[in-house]
């Protein structure tokens, strides 16, 4: 019996649980994204209510893509794929045209129509997901050999990853790299070309990060915040106030400090830390389980699915998100260098937040057909 059958909350029903989980994680975000983001929307906007209304339109406008990922049945992706990756490709190209992609600050990363706007990354890393699901699906007995197994796979991702810095966003590169190596590392390959290729893109890594002042300047503000607690230690010194003040129990709610201009972007990429200053340890934990708790139910979904691209879509989507949470809470609290990455569900963002909600959806098909397959596979 699986060690994950002894947690009685893990035997729900894989789709109510999933759907319990991520409904208590946007119930936190849409909390905590009206609490840091009002002061600075009525002073910036003229309402506080600037930021909240647009998540909850775009949680409104998520529920259609969740329930469509939840009936269309997963295999169907495989046929798809190709069309998938083309109008990834041509949206990762034409968000580069200025006048069609939207620039903010020095990233031109989103696209407008109608009004609306969205980051094509964010469906990018879907794509790439479900091409390299379907990649290692058919070249399962070629994985031993580099060329004709890995090769290819690296070649694509290596594509859309130089896209992806052209915006730049350096951050999403390197997620996307680590969730499709470890894809890969689960299908079976070997240990030796695993280091090799790790060891290949750590020195690419490194080359990029020392090409360019402000990625090196995120680097040593990582290292020593304060040495320069004014410039490039400035975010993570105001993060590191918020957890300090946060304590066991925290400020309460809407009572943070460092949401009042102290701590940029505080409704997106260090919202955990507004979260650890109003709830302190206890919310911290609440959400860290919860992100826990649904990386156990997604594995334990990809485990028991009975063929190979449903168990390598799911593990996909299950890293996805996990890694991406690690990333943005190791980020708030030094772990690693500064890097807008959003908290999966809970961070102000209407791309990621619908995605994510896809993703999950399509988590409960897989989980759904298994059952289906073979109704003992949840006991197991």
């Amino acid at each position: 019996m699986s060690v994950l059958s002894n947690f009685r909350l893990l035997q729900l029903k894989p789709s109510l649980f999933l759907l319990f989980n991520i409904l208590a994680l946007i119930s936190v975000g849409i909390v905590m994204i009206y609490s840091s983001s009002a002061f600075y929307a009525e002073r910036h906007f003229g309402t506080p209510y600037y930021f909240i209304i647009r998540q909850l339109v775009a949680l409104a406008v998520g529920i259609i893509p969740l329930r469509i990922a939840i009936k269309f049945p997963y295999e169907n992706y495989k046929k798809l794929t190709p069309i998938l990756m083309i109008i990834t490709l041509v949206l990762m190209l034409i968000v580069l045209i200025p006048g069609i992609g939207r620039q903010v600050g020095s990233a031109r990363r989103w696209i407008r129509f109608f009004g609306i706007g969205f980051q094509p990354s964010e469906i990018l890393k879907l794509t790439l997901i479900i091409w390299v699901a379907g990649f290692l699906n058919r070249k399962q007995d070629l994985l031993s050999y580099f060329s004709r197994g890995l090769l290819p796979s690296f070649i694509v991702t290596g594509i859309f990853c130089f896209l992806l810095l052209l915006q730049p966003d350096f951050g999403t590169a390197v997620l996307i790299c680590i969730t499709l190596l470890l894809m890969i590392f689960a299908a079976g390959v070997k240990t030796f070309h695993m280091a090799g290729s790790l060891a290949g893109i750590a020195a690419i890594g490194g080359f990029l990060v020392f090409s360019k002042a402000y990625r090196l300047r995120r680097v040593t503000g990582f290292l020593d915040p304060w040495a320069d607690p004014l410039d490039s230690g400035f975010q993570l010194v105001q993060s590191f106030i918020a957890f300090g003040t946060g304590g066991i129990f925290g400020r309460n709610l809407g009572n943070s400090r460092q949401k009042l201009f102290f701590l940029p972007e505080g409704h997106t990429d260090f919202i955990f830390s507004i979260l650890a200053e109003e709830t302190g340890f206890i919310g911290v934990l609440l959400v860290m389980v919860l992100i826990l708790l649904l990386m156990f139910k997604g594995f334990e979904i990809s485990l028991n699915c009975p063929e190979n691209f449903g168990r390598n879509l799911a593990f996909g989507i299950t890293t996805l998100i996990f890694i991406q949470s690690v990333f943005h809470i190791g980020v708030v609290i030094g772990l690693l260098p500064t890097k807008g990455i959003p908290l999966p569900f809970i961070s102000y963002g209407g791309s990621s937040l619908v995605m994510c909600m896809f993703m999950v959806g399509i988590l409960i098909n897989i989980s759904n057909a298994s059952s289906t397959a073979h109704p003992n596979a949840s006991q197991s």
